[in-house]
């Protein structure tokens, strides 16, 4: 994990905010995988997530805007 993403805090939040809505949609996945991830440590957790958010990042970055 040494890839290193630079965001702005604008970023960062559209990008959290994401999460939250795949979350809202889809509940029951995001609650298997936290099932999982609660066995693991503070430490591995975040590294399981890391790649997930900086998906998002990428996702929210090629997509067209409306402005």
């Amino acid at each position: 994990m040494s890839e290193t993403i630079t965001a702005t805090m604008d970023e960062l939040a559209a990008a959290f905010t994401e999460w939250e809505r795949r979350y809202r949609e889809e509940p029951e996945k995001f609650m298997s995988e936290a099932a999982k991830l609660l066995r693991e440590t503070p430490r591995t957790y975040g590294e399981a997530c890391a790649p997930y958010l900086a998906a998002i990042l990428v996702t929210l970055r090629t997509e067209p805007t409306d402005d």
